[in-house]
Parts: C-alpha cells; sequence; structure tokens
C-alpha cells in the first residue's frame, strides 16, 4: 500500500480504539468511514491492513487512518459532504414527521426544485426521478440547515455555531463552482476543502456517536 494517505505499515498493529479510519468490507468495493471499537486480528503482514470492528458494527480491514481527505481529491471531497449533508436533513427533520419536505423546508426551495424536476429534457436525456432532497443545490443545504426552526429544533445541538457554517458552506460553494468549471484548485483552495470537510463532517459524527451511544 504505497498510494498517498495509504496506511502507514507502523500503523498495522497499533491502531487504538476511537481512531477515525476508512475501511473496506469483504467484497466491497467501497470504503467505509468508522471509529474502531476493536482490533480483530493483527496479521499485520496482511496487505490489505488489519481487521478491526468499528462502534457501527461494520466491520472490515483499515485502508486509511484520518479522514477521506487523506486519499480523496477535492471535488470529491465536496460531493460527499453533499451527500453526507442531505442524509443528515433527511434523518433528522423526517423523524416523526412524514411531510417534513412540505412542512419544513423553505418554499423557494421547494419551488425551485419542482420547477427543475418538471423541465422537459430531463425526460429526452432519461435523467432518472430523483427525491427533493437530492435535487437541491449545494447551498440550498445550508439554507434549510441555518432556517430558524430547523436550526433550533435540530441542527444547534450539530454545528453549534450557524454563522461559522454558514461562511464554511459559502466558501465550499465557490471551491465547487470553480472546480465544476474544469479550473483547476490553487493549493490554498484545496487546504480549504480540506479543512472545511474535516471541521463539518467531525461535527456531523460526534453527534452521530453520542446519539449511537445513547440508544
Amino acid at each position: 500500500m504505497t498510494d498517498k494517505g495509504a496506511l502507514d505499515p507502523r500503523y498495522r498493529i497499533n491502531v487504538p480504539a476511537g481512531t477515525r479510519v476508512m475501511i473496506k468490507e469483504e467484497e466491497t468495493a467501497d470504503l467505509i468511514p468508522g471509529y474502531i471499537k476493536k482490533v480483530i486480528t493483527k496479521d499485520a503482514m496482511h496487505e490489505m491492513g488489519i481487521m478491526v470492528l468499528c462502534e457501527d458494527g461494520h466491520t472490515g480491514r483499515v485502508q486509511h487512518i484520518g479522514t477521506e481527505t487523506s486519499y480523496m481529491q477535492p471535488m470529491d471531497l465536496i460531493t460527499n459532504l453533499e451527500t453526507k449533508l442531505r442524509k443528515l436533513i433527511v434523518n433528522e427533520l423526517s423523524r416523526g414527521c412524514p411531510e417534513w419536505w412540505e412542512i419544513k423546508i423553505n418554499p423557494t426551495i421547494r419551488e425551485e426544485v419542482t420547477k427543475n424536476m418538471q423541465k422537459g429534457y430531463r425526460q429526452v436525456q432519461q435523467i432518472p426521478n430523483y427525491s427533493p432532497i437530492e435535487e437541491t443545490y449545494f447551498l440550498d443545504l445550508s439554507t434549510i440547515i441555518r432556517a430558524n426552526s430547523n436550526w433550533k429544533n435540530y441542527f444547534r445541538k450539530i454545528f453549534h455555531d450557524r454563522t461559522a457554517l454558514e461562511v464554511k458552506m459559502f466558501e465550499l460553494s465557490l471551491c465547487r463552482n470553480t472546480l465544476a468549471h474544469s479550473k483547476k484548485a490553487t493549493k490554498h483552495m484545496e487546504r480549504k476543502i480540506r479543512v472545511y470537510y474535516d471541521d463539518i463532517i467531525s461535527l456531523i459524527e460526534r453527534y452521530c456517536r453520542q446519539t449511537r451511544r445513547s440508544k
């Protein structure tokens, strides 16, 4: 394992509980993030890394220590963050409220999503029928999270500082627009994306871990 961000050989055995890692489950191509609960086997010479059990129940071999920033490209990080934020929004707002989209989402966002979903070219290009939340724009996610009632009832306990989240999401959207138009990211832009990604993801995962432990 010599690729950038790969598991350093000296950590193949001594990876303590609570460490954030990316693991690969058997017969699964995608890497899964997790926090080590227990090291299952210390077969240090195994080319795929040690086998671990994570706090969320997933079992696999450690591929990377740390977050996705150790191996993902900047645009992939933003896309991954976008996916995680959408999942968080659905999980939080739908709890006990099947009509959350109609009740808890800004009408302007809902109208824009409906308009986009009804555009004629989508049928011609055979664009699938995604869920409404998947049709939102990147900055829409920030707007949904920071909406007064949503922030107070669901997201303040996760992100704590509404202004800080707004600034990070806005700056990430500028980076996203630059990269989406085939422009190369500067070193400063790459660092910003990686730092903001880790900041936001760490808050989400801390909340998820606390919620899991309280059950």
